[in-house]
């Protein structure tokens, strides 16, 4: 039982990192906005999974008073294409974000978009 859990123990590292050191990770705004609109089922994945991630690990960092909430969708909310949609016009007209990660990107146009009210 101990080489079992060993074994996959170190499967499931090596796996980690081969995810880890994914070029894709890294990628730009500019890089983002590509792939959103590549109509390819692999690339509409990795915007829809890409997009998602970003937001909830925004959520999952929500705390009341160290990290309030900036971002507040109406209710009921737009749907993730539509938010995909609004996130490539509006970082399309934004060129100067073209370099920085699309995680930043992503936020200020959230954070741009759904602001919560104060």
């Amino acid at each position: 039982m101990k080489k079992f859990l060993a074994a996959a123990g170190v499967s499931l590292f090596g796996l980690a990192g081969g995810l880890g050191s994914a070029h894709a990770i890294n990628v730009n705004t500019q890089e983002m906005i590509s792939i959103c609109q590549d109509s390819a089922e692999s690339a509409q994945n990795f915007c829809n999974g890409y997009a998602q991630g970003v937001y909830d690990m925004y959520v999952s960092n929500i705390h009341p008073t160290r990290n309030p909430a900036f971002i507040c969708f109406p209710d009921p909310g737009p749907s993730r294409a539509e938010v995909i949609k609004g996130f490539i016009a509006w970082a399309s007209g934004q060129p100067q974000f073209n370099g920085l990660p699309a995680a930043d990107s992503i936020m200020r146009y959230l954070g741009t978009s759904y602001p919560c009210k104060k």
